[in-house]
């Protein structure tokens, strides 16, 4: 148990105690300068708070110099990268992945005859590869192997597979298996 002196009458007290056995004074082992420390630090804390919170919006003179965009100009300017997303693999794929992940997990796993064991992970996604299928038309293949099977008998196996999608219609193509690992 950590001792110190009383504030008031320099008996010695537990750092903990809640009044002084000697002179009754309450929490004699804090002092002005433990309040100092708590109070500092609450102020470093709130001022980081404040920092974070309160961001570097652009002030309304910022705001009023800057050209504006007519309704128009601000769709041709997203038609344009969406379109220059579109001649780029990783790109589009990554436009799409989120969806396609959904839709083809629904899919691979309305092939298993009994279970079906994920073992992805946050750095391995289930789609980790990606491929035109028909870049003319802008369909994706995604690839991966982070799922297993399991047999009659109980015992899971590892597939690689294929997931054919079309985002346009957002909707699976086809869907392919085949046991082992990429």
């Amino acid at each position: 148990m950590a001792m110190t002196k009383c504030k008031e009458c320099e008996a010695a007290v537990s750092k903990k105690a809640k009044k002084c056995p000697r002179c009754g004074v309450d929490n004699p082992g804090v002092t002005t300068k433990d309040y100092l420390v708590g109070g500092v630090a609450i102020v470093i804390i709130l001022t980081a708070l404040f920092t974070f919170f309160s961001g570097d919006e652009p002030t309304e003179e910022a705001t009023a110099q800057a050209p504006q965009m007519t309704e128009s100009e601000r769709a041709a300017a997203e038609k344009a990268e969406m379109e220059a997303c579109r001649q780029d693999l990783q790109c589009w794929g990554k436009e799409h992945w989120s969806a396609a992940t959904n839709r083809c997990e629904r899919e691979i796993e309305r092939l298993a005859q009994y279970e079906v064991k994920w073992t992805d992970s946050y750095p391995d996604t289930k789609l980790s590869r990606r491929a035109w299928l028909d870049e003319s038309v802008g369909t994706l293949s995604y690839y991966g192997d982070r799922v297993q099977f399991s047999n009659g008998y109980g015992a899971f196996e590892n597939y690689v597979y294929r997931c054919d999608y079309d985002p346009s219609n957002k909707a699976v193509i086809n869907v392919e298996l085949e046991s082992g690992r990429l």
